[in-house]
């Protein structure tokens, strides 16, 4: 078996925990943003989309063949 570890879960979840946070905060600023609010609420909430896909991202374990087998 080769099932991943509680702290290593706890990462993937802290990971994903932060894209539906920053997809509220991309909405709440485009709702403002129509409502006459600043222009900096929806480019900052979509910029923390891309951050947290990236971490997302980043995080995924690489499927290319490379990982190293323990005896």
């Amino acid at each position: 078996m080769n099932e991943p570890s509680i702290p290593a879960r706890l990462s993937r979840a802290l990971d994903w925990a932060g894209l539906p946070l920053s997809a509220l905060l991309l909405a709440i600023g485009i709702r403002d943003y129509r409502d006459g609010g600043s222009v900096g609420w929806p480019i900052g909430g979509a910029l923390l989309v891309l951050v947290s896909l990236w971490v997302i991202y980043h995080g995924m374990p690489r499927r290319s063949g490379k990982a190293t087998e323990s005896p």
